[in-house]
C-alpha cells in the first residue's frame, strides 16, 4: 500500500510545477538562523547542497566522510550514534532551522532517521554550544538548514535511484519563487531489503529491511522590506526490522514518526531587529519485541512545544542581541506516566570588531529548570586577522547537560538522583588561506564533570549513573584545494583527527571513540562528465570499558566512487552510478554488527 501512495504524490507534483515559468531576478536570501554570524572562535564545516547528492540519503553517511564525527551504527540503516570530539551520543546537538531537535526520550538523534534529500545545507560546528543551544551541546553541533530564496528562478528536480539489496530511492523538489514569496516543496522515499552477505561469512544480515518517507513544506513572505513571515515543517514516518545476529534470536521490529513546525516573523529597520519563533515538535515511536504478536509491544509519545524572543542591535562595528526562550516537554507512552519539563532562559551575545583585524564576541546563558539549577554558562571567542592569510581563533565555553527522560523515569532503571553533565572547553585554531588552498588546524581540551553512563548493576539490567570525569582533546587538520587544468577540474579535501578521551580515575579509553580518524575526498570535473573518490581512515576502537584487546573493533580503509553525466545543453538530465566499499572491506562500527561489503547503485536526476 505504501508503494502506491508514495507513486501517487509523486506523479501528483510533476504536472503542477512543470508548466511554471521561471524568472532570473535579485535573490533575497532568508535563513532561519545564520550559524557563522554567532560562530568567532570557531571553525565551521560547510556542507553544501551540491555536496549532500553525492552521498545517499541518511545523513549518517555525509558526516562520516567529511567531519571528524565517528559513527556506531547497528548494521546498515540501523540505529547511527555519534561520538564528536570522544563524547557521548548525547553530547551532540542536532539544530534544525534554529531549534535542538535532539530526542526528549534519549537525548539524542538517530542520524539514519534524518533524511538529506529536503535540506538546504548542513552546518557543523566542533566544539561547546550550550550558551546558544542549550543542553547536549558540549562535543559539537550539526546544524540542519532549509534556506527560502525569494525573488529567484524556479526550480523543479526529480531523483530516483535503485541499487544493491533491492534499495529503492525516490525524491522531489520544487521552490516556487515569487517577488515577495517563496514555497518549497519536498518529498522523499527510502526502501531497502537489506539483505547484504556478509563478508567472509555464509551468512545474511537478516530482519534488516527498513523503509521511510519524508515530507517538508516551507514557506516565506516578505510584504515589504521591514517584515518577513516563513514557515518551516518536516514530517517523517518510517520502520526498521532491527537485525538479528544469530538465525535462532527472535524478529522485532521499530516505528517511527515526527513532525516539527516552526513559524518565525521577523522585523527589521536597520539597526534594529526583533525575532519571534514558535515551534512543535512532535517524537513517536513504538517498538515491537515479536513480529508474530503484537503482545508486548511498547510506545511512547513525545510533545515540545518552544516559544522564542530575539531582540539584535547592529551598529557600526558592534552586534548586540539578547533573548528568552521558553521550553515544555511532555512523554507519555508505556514506560511514561505523563511526566513533563519546564525550562526557561535568557541569554545577552555580543559581537564587536575592536580592530580592522581583530574581533570578539561573548555569550551569557541562565536557565531555569523544576529539576535542576543550570550554571551559568558562556563562551568567548576571538578571531584575530594578523594578515590577510592568516586566522588566529579562540574560543572557551562553559556547557552542560541535563539527564533524558529515560534516564530518570524508565521502568526498573530509573535513577531520579542524577546530576547534570558539565563541561569547560578549550580550543585554539590557525587557518592558512591561499590562493586555492585552504588549511585550518585546531587543537582542543574538554573537561567534563559527572558524565552519565548507563552499567550493569544487577544481572542484564543497566542502569543510568554519574560516573566518570573525562578528560578529552586532541587536534583536528583540514585541508582544501581546488584547480583547473585547462577544460579540467579538480578538488581535494582531506581531513585528519586526533582524539583521546579517556576516563580520569581508569586512565582508559571512552569505548566507541577512534585515536585515529582521516578522510580523503577528491572531485573531478570535465564539461558534462564528473566523477568522485571518497575514502575514509577509521582506527581501532575498544568495545569495553577496560580497553580489553582482545575485544577491539579493527581499523579499516573505505572506499567509495560515484560518477555521473548530464545530457542536453541545458544538463535538465543526469545519469550516474556508484559504488560503496569499492575493495570490499570487512569492517564494523559496532561490535558484532557487519556492514556491507562492494554495493552497486544507479540514479536518474530530472530537472524540469
Amino acid at each position: 500500500m505504501r508503494y502506491n501512495i508514495v507513486i501517487i504524490i509523486f506523479l501528483f507534483t510533476i504536472p503542477c510545477f512543470s508548466q511554471v515559468t521561471s524568472t532570473v531576478l535579485d535573490t533575497v536570501f532568508l535563513s532561519a538562523d545564520k550559524l557563522e554570524d554567532k560562530s568567532v572562535g570557531q571553525p565551521i564545516i560547510k556542507i553544501s547542497k551540491a555536496l549532500l547528492k553525492n552521498y545517499r540519503p541518511q545523513l549518517t553517511e555525509v558526516l562520516q566522510f567529511e567531519t571528524p564525527i565517528y559513527f556506531k551504527e547497528n548494521g546498515f540503516g540501523m540505529v547511527s550514534s555519534a561520538s564528536f570530539r570522544g563524547t557521548t551520543a548525547q553530547q551532540t546537538a542536532v539544530v534544525w532551522n534554529g531549534i535542538n531537535i535532539n530526542s526528549p526520550f534519549l537525548g539524542q538523534t538517530d542520524f539514519n532517521l534524518i533524511n538529506t534529500q529536503n535540506i538546504s545545507e548542513v552546518l557543523v560546528r566542533p566544539g561547546g554550544g550550550s550558551s546558544q543551544f542549550g543542553t547536549g551541546a558540549i562535543g559539537g553541533v550539526v546544524y540542519l538548514n532549509n534556506n527560502l530564496d525569494i525573488d529567484t528562478e524556479n526550480t523543479h528536480e526529480i531523483y530516483t535511484s535503485y541499487g544493491s539489496f533491492n534499495t529503492k530511492n525516490l525524491s522531489t523538489n520544487h521552490s516556487i519563487s515569487g517577488a515577495k514569496t517563496n514555497l518549497q516543496i519536498g518529498l522523499s522515499y527510502l526502501d531497502s531489503d537489506n539483505d547484504y552477505e556478509y563478508i567472509d561469512s555464509d551468512q545474511r544480515n537478516e530482519n534488516g529491511q527498513f523503509y521511510n518517507i519524508n515530507a517538508s513544506l516551507n514557506a516565506a513572505y516578505k510584504p515589504n522590506a521591514k517584515n518577513s513571515f516563513s514557515i518551516y515543517s518536516n514530517w517523517f514516518t518510517g520502520e526498521r526490522h532491527l537485525s538479528i545476529i544469530e538465525t535462532t534470536q527472535t524478529r522485532n521490529k521499530y516505528s517511527d514518526e515526527h513532525i516539527r513546525v516552526l513559524g518565525k516573523y521577523q522585523y527589521n529597520s536597520g539597526k534594529n531587529q526583533s525575532t519571534v519563533k514558535l515551534a512543535l515538535i512532535n517524537e513517536k515511536y513504538r517498538f515491537y519485541p515479536d513480529l508474530d504478536t503484537s503482545e508486548g509491544s511498547n510506545n511512547g509519545n513525545g510533545w515540545t512545544y518552544i516559544a522564542n524572543y530575539n531582540y539584535q542591535l547592529q551598529l557600526k562595528k558592534l552586534l548586540f542581541n539578547v533573548g528568552g526562550e521558553y521550553n515544555l516537554a511532555t512523554a507519555t507512552g508505556t514506560n511514561y506516566d505523563n511526566v513533563q519539563r519546564n525550562t526557561g532562559s535568557a541569554n545577552v551575545y555580543l559581537k564587536h570588531k575592536l580592530a580592522k583585524n581583530f574581533t570578539y564576541q561573548a555569550t551569557l546563558r541562565g536557565e531555569l529548570n523544576e529539576d535542576y539549577d543550570s550554571p551559568l554558562l558562556f563562551s568567548v571567542g576571538t578571531s584575530w586577522h594578523p594578515f590577510v592569510e592568516y586566522t588566529l581563533k579562540t574560543s572557551i565555553s562553559k556547557n552542560y547537560r541535563i539527564p533524558t527522560f529515560n534516564d530518570l523515569y524508565w521502568p526498573g532503571a530509573e535513577n531520579p538522583d542524577l546530576k547534570a553533565e558539565s563541561s569547560l572547553q578549550y580550543e585554539l585554531s590557525n587557518e592558512i588561506h591561499l590562493r586555492n588552498l585552504k588549511f585550518t588546524l585546531t587543537g582542543y581540551y574538554n573537561d567534563i564533570k559527572d558524565l552519565i553512563r548507563w552499567l550493569p548493576y544487577s544481572g542484564d539490567l543497566w542502569r543510568p549513573v554519574n560516573t566518570n570525569k573525562v578528560q578529552s582533546y586532541g587536534i583536528e587538520t583540514n585541508l582544501q584545494y581546488g584547480i583547473s587544468l585547462g577544460d579540467h577540474q579538480f578538488k581535494i579535501n582531506t581531513l585528519y583527527s586526533y582524539t583521546v578521551s579517556k576516563n580520569k580515575e581508569t586512565d582508559y579509553q571512552l569505548i566507541y571513540v577512534p585515536y585515529h580518524k582521516a578522510t580523503l575526498g577528491v572531485s573531478y570535473k570535465i564539461a558534462d562528465f564528473s566523477a568522485r573518490l571518497n575514502t575514509i581512515y577509521t582506527g581501532e576502537v575498544f568495545t569495553y570499558s577496560n580497553n580489553n584487546p582482545d575485544t577491539v573493533l579493527n581499523d579499516f580503509l573505505l572506499t567509495n566512487l560515484s560518477m555521473n553525466y548530464a545530457f542536453t545543453k541545458n544538463r535538465n538530465w543526469i545519469v550516474g552510478g556508484g559504488v560503496n566499499n569499492l575493495f570490499n572491506t570487512n569492517y564494523e562500527t559496532k561490535a558484532y554488527r557487519p556492514m556491507p561489503g562492494t554495493n552497486y547503485h544507479i540514479n536518474l536526476t530530472l530537472k524540469l
